[in-house]
């Protein structure tokens, strides 16, 4: 990665940059690569996948299995992150500051997403710091792509010259990733090449899939559709015996978006014949902008087509719904909130004709904290209080995000119908620069599909404001199951006026006090949010859920979030949520707690 200096050169370089020749790839070693110590490792998820149909985004608390599906078992998403050529606001190490640059593309619905690409036509795109956290933080693995196209075909010839000399430049690559610790390769060759050398370009193929297994555990080198074995290019839109000698060389094949059903089938007839064990390693493509079929805000057609085969997606470019919105903001003049609300609701509206036709996974590891910052903001806030009243862009500093969609607003009538709706709001916010605003209280709405264990004791609170404290209240809601009896329990985190449905299956959690919370302090538990009642500004909730009678094997499985209104309240009143977090209990230390919820999950006959 080629370092920038700058007058004022601090400890590691300000950008990141492609590589952007073959002698620059063979130096990279020579360092120095200072910014690699800041990437944040890969967070686990759930090694399970939950396909949550159309209601996806609506808690039902009904005694039915919840259904799991391991994630080696379906199709996988590959997200292919092409935005303007890249390298633009991400680049920036430790972000960018003003009013022009708050307002950018934003990517936060990682929870259906299983591999990040961050690519662009340099030789070798290096993901930015930037995306890498970003995605690391949300569990997502981030692959780089190395490209050569027409205009540059003497790279390739130069990459194999000789067989030894291929071999340093796939020992480079491997070094790449491994220094800035992401997990492969998109092999994008848009070139022709002499006849003679495409056994070497396969042998180098499966080598760099080889090395990169063998020095980065779970790594993925995936190959694009575009040169043959006959070393045209020649873009194939299926599986076939021409492009097949590069895919069963590596990790899985992208194929190019001009396909049709009759080459899904013609695909779905090798994979059949020759490597049944390998469908899924077959990536559909699919150009959100629409190139060589219909996309665009109807993407989710050629998805649903191409999940009918059960085949993988790569979902190409879909900083569409933002690219696509910047003519109408310069000729309408739009002011930085305006285009903000404007891609929110673009971007909503998108992801959520695609969510009913893909599988979602979530958290699974305690302690567990997210403020649902998007990485971005007028300000910077840390608990409630402004650090910096700069506007600001940084994706590195995106929280967790849920695993559904916002409900867009444009889409529902809010008077009519009952999931409308929340969204992120940047007019507030606990930590950063923005948090989750919610109007509408007609269901509990699932945050989170998540896998918490709940053999220990959990301790759980949430940040919250409210328009008018008379008339709003916000309940958290959990949802524990027991798979032995396909039975749930519903556990309502709420005050004492907040209704409760009445439901055989639940119960009211208990908040703690101040005093009771500072005990938790006293007792050896820590939290990112203070234990304490308010703080400049925000209400805070605690509760200690004791799971001393719980039978073997419940688990938590949602976080919701119900709000509550009283018959007088205004349409307009809302309620913030700040953050939330969740953290294993001190069940040795439990009794000292005078007040306490005891996690009670057989009902009585």
């Amino acid at each position: 990665m080629e370092e920038e200096k700058t007058d004022c050169d601090s400890a590691y370089p300000q950008m990141c940059q492609p590589i952007l020749t073959l002698q620059a790839l063979l130096d990279f070693g020579k360092g120095p690569h200072p910014w690699k110590n800041l990437v944040e490792p890969l967070a686990p998820r759930s090694d399970r996948s939950r396909h949550l149909g159309d209601r996806y985004q609506v808690l039902d608390f009904a005694d039915e299995p919840v259904t799991y599906v391991e994630n080696d078992a379906r199709p996988q998403v590959l997200l292919c992150h092409d935005f303007k050529g890249n390298y633009l606001n991400d680049r920036y190490i430790n972000g960018v500051q003003g009013a022009e640059h708050w307002v950018d593309y934003r990517f936060y619905n990682w929870a259906a997403i299983d591999i990040f690409c961050y690519f662009s036509h340099y030789f070798v795109t290096v993901p930015t710091l930037q995306w890498l956290n970003c995605a690391h933080r949300n569990g997502v693995k981030v692959i780089g792509t190395l490209i050569v196209e027409q205009k540059n075909v003497q790279l390739l010839r130069d990459m194999l010259q000789s067989e030894e000399f291929m071999r340093r430049v796939v020992e480079a690559l491997v070094q790449v990733s491994k220094v800035c610790q992401f997990h492969g390769w998109l092999l994008n060759i848009e070139c022709g090449l002499e006849s003679g050398k495409i056994g070497l370009l396969r042998d180098f193929v499966q080598l760099l899939t080889e090395r990169c297994h063998a020095e980065i555990p779970d790594s993925r080198v995936i190959w694009y559709d575009a040169i043959t074995k006959t070393g045209r290019v020649d873009w194939q839109n299926e599986l076939n015996s021409a492009n097949d000698l590069f895919f069963l060389a590596c990790d899985g094949i992208f194929l190019n978006y001009a396909w049709n059903r009759q080459k899904l089938e013609r695909t779905e007839s090798y994979i059949h014949n020759y490597c049944p064990e390998r469908r899924l390693d077959v990536y559909v493509g699919i150009d959100v902008f629409g190139r060589s079929q219909k996309a665009q805000m109807d993407t989710n057609a050629p998805l649903e087509q191409v999940m009918g085969f059960r085949f993988s997606v790569a979902l190409f470019a879909p900083g569409w719904t933002f690219e696509s919105l910047e003519e109408v903001s310069r000729r309408d003049r739009l002011l930085p909130d305006d285009r903000n609300v404007m891609f929110l609701q673009m971007n909503d509206r998108f992801w959520n004709r695609l969510w009913r036709h893909l599988y979602v996974r979530g958290p699974v590891q305690l302690p567990f904290y997210s403020s649902f910052c998007l990485g971005s903001g007028k300000f910077y806030n840390r608990l409630g209080k402004t650090q910096s009243d700069q506007c600001w862009f940084n994706l590195a500093k995106q929280n967790f995000q849920p695993t559904i969609p916002y409900t867009p607003p444009l889409e529902y009538d809010t008077r009519s119908d009952p999931l409308a709706h929340w969204t992120h709001h940047f007019d507030g916010a606990l930590d950063g620069g923005s948090c989750l605003k919610l109007r509408n209280g007609a269901h509990d709405k699932r945050l989170f599909a998540c896998d918490f264990p709940c053999g220990d004791d959990l301790i759980v609170c949430y940040a919250y404001r409210r328009s008018n404290p008379l008339t709003v209240d916000l309940a958290l809601v959990l949802k524990a199951y027991c798979a032995r009896r396909h039975e749930c329990l519903r556990i309502v985190c709420a005050n004492a006026d907040c209704h409760v449905g009445g439901r055989s299956n639940e119960m009211r959690a208990i908040p703690l006090d101040k005093e009771q919370s500072l005990q938790l302090l006293k007792l050896g538990a820590t939290s990112q949010l203070p234990l304490a009642d308010t703080i400049n500004g925000w209400d805070i909730r605690y509760y200690y859920l004791s799971a001393e009678r719980l039978p073997v094997g419940i688990r938590i499985v949602d976080i919701g979030i119900k709000l509550h209104k009283e018959p007088e309240a205004h349409e307009n009143d809302y309620a913030l949520l700040g953050a939330i977090h969740l953290q294993a209990g001190l069940p040795a230390h439990r009794e000292q707690l005078v007040q306490r919820t005891v996690l009670l999950f057989d009902r009585p006959e």
